[in-house]
């Protein structure tokens, strides 16, 4: 469900990209300052050669969008899966197993980052393919850049690995976080999970020439981030911790 999710609201992205020119009336100094945000890394043509300001602003976003989407799904996915097993008390015949505590927790995150990887290919597959069909069905003409196609994967890439880092280190250290609260589950967790998708992210498309530059940066500081909370998890990973709660 979480892979077909993530497929769906990447095709419907595509799609609503095309249902905004002429039902979006903008100033003329919104639609030049959109114009130069945007056309430097993606555009979106009329048949008559002219820049639709709204869909090509709303193709430029969707790669911070798209990483905002996988980093929900891992928050809502991967706390799922460890609450099941400690609510229902399959963690406690997992640890009394001769399974090494190790490879109990090697699972869980091989699970995660899984899910976050598939959750990607999904979401970009689908929202490449609608965007296709799309542009073909509208008769416009869509035009990106390899710092666009860059992005569209690193950040959904990036965000979906950090999400599903911070998730696991939530759901095996702290299984309380994960009771619903007033329609918050995972509470603080979720929110530093999806923190950068949120306040950070979305500017990197925005950067022009530094966007590459910049691109790599995220890629490198989530996966030393990512590692860290990981190795943060793995030593913190006691049966203890998890039967006391």
């Amino acid at each position: 469900m979480a892979l077909w999710l993530s497929a769906l609201i990447g095709a419907g992205y595509a799609v609503l990209i095309f249902l905004t020119p002429g039902s979006v009336e903008l100033m003329p100094d919104v639609r030049e300052a959109l114009g130069l945000l945007t056309t430097d890394l993606a555009a979106v043509r009329d048949l008559g050669g002219e820049v639709e300001p709204m869909s090509s602003y709303l193709l430029a976003m969707a790669p911070a969008l798209l990483g905002a989407l996988v980093g929900v799904v891992a928050t809502l996915t991967l706390p799922g899966v460890v609450a099941d097993d400690v609510n229902g008390g399959g963690i406690e015949v997992l640890l009394a197993s001769p399974i090494p505590r190790r490879d109990l927790f090697r699972a869980y995150l091989g699970a995660g980052l899984l899910l976050a990887c598939a959750s990607c290919a999904a979401a970009t597959s689908s929202f490449g393919v609608a965007l296709t069909i799309g542009a073909v069905l509208a008769g416009m003409s869509v035009t990106v850049t390899v710092p666009y196609l860059l992005a569209l994967i690193v950040l959904p890439l990036s965000m979906g690995v950090w999400s599903a880092s911070v998730t696991l280190f939530g759901a095996l250290l702290h299984p309380k976080t994960l009771e619903s609260r007033a329609g918050m589950n995972g509470g603080p967790i979720r929110l530093l999970a999806i923190a950068p998708t949120l306040f950070a992210v979305p500017s990197v498309m925005f950067l022009g020439q530094w966007v590459l530059p910049v691109l790599g940066l995220v890629l490198l500081a989530t996966l030393l981030a990512s590692s860290l909370i990981i190795r943060m998890t793995a030593r913190g990973f006691r049966s203890t911790r998890l039967l006391g709660h």
